[in-house]
């Protein structure tokens, strides 16, 4: 009878296989505790604004960000959570943006302030200064500080893919959401 021997190839193969399952064990437990956000089923909805300028819309249901942003989210969350929500807004070095998908919402800006609000006193929250800043611009409609927003986030995070370089235009704002959401126009 043979014995079986595993050749170079085949150990190769084995031990790039086991080193994979390792990383994906390992990145499994170190992922941020925000929810799973596939593509969202979203309403999109485009008016010109009074300088003649398109405003673009987005609602969903505000029981679904509830159940998604708790008032028990954690200063990483929310981080994570406002950094993915910027994405809608800027452009990133090489177009690459990592994260979840998050669609920028109104209802969702201001459910994000309130968990702020609820959790700023936390010895556990350290960042509601940087938070309060950008969701009270974005609450009222201010995206234009977006690519620093996202890049005091990014640089929270440690980032070093996705240095935002701009702002999207509006063209490219409709595209990011029609690709990353579903959209019922």
């Amino acid at each position: 009878m043979k014995t079986f021997k595993f050749t170079k190839i085949q150990k190769a193969i084995f031990g790039v296989a086991i080193f994979g399952l390792i990383g994906a064990l390992v990145y499994s437990n170190m992922k941020p505790d925000l929810p799973v956000f596939l593509k969202k089923d979203i309403i999109m909805t485009e008016t010109i604004a009074e300088d003649g300028g398109a405003i673009i819309e987005v609602e969903e249901d505000v029981s679904v960000i509830e159940a998604e942003f708790p008032l028990t989210m954690s200063d990483e969350s929310v981080r994570n959570a406002i950094h993915s929500m910027s994405h809608q807004k800027i452009v990133a070095e090489d177009d690459e943006k990592w994260g979840a998908k998050i669609p920028l919402t109104q209802k969702r800006v201001e459910r994000l302030l309130e968990v702020v609000e609820v959790r700023q006193h936390d010895d556990n929250f350290k960042h509601e200064s940087v938070y309060f800043e950008i969701l009270n611009l974005w609450v009222d409609g201010d995206f234009s500080q977006s690519a620093r927003d996202h890049n005091n986030l990014w640089y929270m995070e440690n980032g070093n893919i996705g240095y935002a370089t701009g702002i999207m235009s509006h063209d490219e704002e409709m595209e990011y959401i029609r690709v990353n959401f579903d959209v019922n126009e």
